[in-house]
């Protein structure tokens, strides 16, 4: 099986409980292994939220709410395999009917019906928010354990209602008035839900990345209806010789590949408790409204369950609690940092590549055995969040008052290798400039955690040299650029004179044609230029010859010396999209693999 497959499919099965197999296959068909757990759409996301809800009071010390295993997640589609009809009576409750006198309980428009074996759960919710363009309606199929028939469950709840003189409003093709007018926000739920849909929805699909902790004994949810939105606590209890503060939770809880991809706000431990409180990283424009909070004390267990490896965290598997993977060598390579950042513009140029080509350059070091990464500077963190009701939330969610450094992989490696992305970021607020103690203590975090590291100034004084008086090794072009030419033609002003003929090129005469061609608009002389990354914007290849290395030699003696080209992606408008550009680490075919290695490793040859 591929080695970077098999990886990703291990990272996806610890945190969900989806069969590996059924992992391998959904993945094996990405074009990119960004994202390895799909999330979930609006409408999705608040379902699964107030299914989460019903959840929460199901106790269990084996499976956190009573879920083994999340799996066959979509943008509209979730599955959930739960362990005994009693979560599933507990679900069961959701669901909308009236009582005699006429109040209506449960969740409006929540309907359940069965599938073969399994209960499926779906809604309209009504005034939707946003443009939709043949969405379909969420769904969230419930499975039991051992694959036992869920008729029974759900047909106990009808007959239980009707013994409660009360008519159910769940049963599908039943139309049902809607109310005359909307309940307060206290009775509401799903106005209180949909504030931080999103965030309930990212913890519902990984539902063992709990007891994939060190010490674990049990875990209570509830949320809390606050000014900003929709908050929620989680109470966790571990083993009483376990230490309350566990590293691995904030990582995972942070991670972007198959963590919930959520900001550490604040840390307090205590003697006898531990709180970590986070929110939604980056301008969340909606369902990210709220502040999850989780405390940690000591349950009556002497030691609690013993902690699993995580592929999402580069540990391996042992029987014991797991440990980092470490990268050993023979002699350490020195820790270098150089800035990336778009070449000078021409009229044959790619713009904006820099991104792009930063991933793939330390993608593929990882793939060597290197621990790489990328550093992002970023001269404000604007919060885009919005909220269609004007009464409520009626303040912003939380944020870090000072400088934030986010650290998170950047792709699985597989062996030693390490793919790293960090962001630093100002506080919030209009007009944020990230200062430069902020950045030197960024420069100095990178290097103590990585040996390869490039670094993209975003901030407008980044043309004028930005951090390049930081202690950064130099700076690096990439833009795209046709080859070296070999021939030149005759101007048409003067082929009625000379007629169309070419003129072979000697190598020093297309390193300055080629020279003033690409970079002839801007005076480099003042810039510590370590060297160019070139990038095909025709698709070409770049010939490898007695010729291509002479020109590269005339470039160097120029000031402007050519670290490599890296090779052509099927799409140029992807190199636009740094998320979306497919590496080394990727699902690739071993040809493509080892040329983008090939490529990535002769330009860091040149720089360590």
């Amino acid at each position: 099986m591929n080695t970077y497959l098999n990886v990703n499919a291990t990272a996806v099965t610890d945190l969900t409980g989806e069969a590996f197999r059924s992992a391998s296959n959904r993945l094996a068909d990405r074009r990119t292994w960004t994202h390895l757990v799909a999330s979930a759409g609006q409408d999705q996301a608040l379902l699964e939220a107030l299914i989460f809800s019903g959840l929460a009071s199901y106790r269990s010390s084996e499976r956190p709410f009573g879920v083994v295993e999340a799996f066959r997640a979509k943008g509209d589609l979730l599955h959930l395999r739960l362990e005994s009809a009693r979560a599933v009576e507990g679900l069961l409750d959701l669901l909308p009917y009236a009582e005699k006198r006429g109040t209506r309980r449960g969740v409006p428009g929540m309907q359940a019906y069965m599938i073969g074996k399994q209960l499926e759960l779906t809604a309209s919710f009504g005034n939707k928010i946003g443009i939709r363009w043949n969405v379909a309606d969420p769904k969230v199929r419930i499975h039991l354990q051992g694959d036992e028939p869920l008729a029974a469950v759900l047909q106990a709840r009808h007959d239980r209602a009707m013994q409660e003189r009360c008519t159910p409003h769940w049963v599908p093709g039943k139309e049902v008035a809607p109310p005359r007018r909307r309940p307060p926000l206290s009775r509401d739920v799903i106005s209180q839900h949909r504030a931080s849909a999103q965030l309930a929805s990212a913890l519902l699909r990984r539902p063992r990345m709990w007891t994939a902790l060190v010490g674990h004994d049990g875990l209570s949810v509830s949320s809390t209806v606050s000014e900003h939105g929709l908050d929620w606590t989680f109470v966790r209890t571990v083993g009483g010789g376990v230490a309350l503060h566990d590293e691995r939770l904030v990582e995972l809880l942070q991670d972007a590949i198959t963590g919930a991809d959520l900001q550490l706000l604040d840390h307090a431990c205590e003697p006898k408790t531990c709180t970590l409180r986070f929110v939604g990283y980056g301008g969340r424009v909606d369902g990210w409204r709220g502040v999850l909070t989780v405390r940690t004390e000591h349950g009556e267990s002497a030691a609690g369950r013993s902690g699993r490896a995580l592929a999402a965290l580069g540990e391996e598997r042992s029987p014991s609690r797991p440990a980092h993977r470490t990268s050993t060598g023979s002699r350490p390579e020195p820790r270098r940092c150089f800035v990336l950042t778009s070449g000078p513009s021409s009229s044959e140029a790619v713009h904006g590549v820099a991104g792009p080509a930063a991933v793939r350059l330390v993608t593929a070091w990882a793939a060597e055995g290197h621990v790489a990464a990328v550093l992002t500077i970023n001269d404000a963190d604007f919060d885009f969040s919005w909220y269609s009701s004007r009464a409520w939330p009626k303040a912003s969610v939380p944020g870090s008052a000072g400088h934030v450094m986010r650290w998170n992989r950047l792709r699985l490696t597989p062996g030693k290798g390490e793919a790293w992305r960090a962001s630093l970021n100002p506080g919030q607020g209009f007009f944020a400039v990230t200062d430069d103690k902020a950045i030197d203590a960024a420069l100095d975090a990178a290097r103590e955690r990585c040996s390869r590291i490039l670094v993209l100034d975003q901030r407008p004084s980044a043309w004028e040299g930005g951090i390049t008086n930081k202690g950064v090794d130099g700076l690096i072009f990439s833009f795209g650029a046709s080859e070296y030419p070999r021939r030149t033609t005759t101007p048409a002003w003067r082929r009625a004179i000379d007629g169309d003929r070419g003129v072979d090129l000697a190598p020093e005469d297309s390193a300055a044609l080629w020279r003033e061609r690409h970079l002839g608009q801007h005076d480099l002389s003042r810039l510590p230029l370590a060297g160019l990354v070139l990038l095909h914007n025709r698709k070409q290849q770049t010939l490898s010859d007695a010729f291509t290395e002479q020109v590269e030699d005339h470039l160097s003696r120029y000031g402007t010396p050519v670290l490599g080209w890296l090779p052509p992606e099927p799409g140029e408008a992807r190199l636009l999209h740094s998320d979306a550009t497919k590496t080394a680490l990727d699902h690739m075919s071993q040809e493509d693999r080892a040329a983008e290695v090939a490529a990535a490793s002769a330009i860091g040859g040149k720089l360590w």
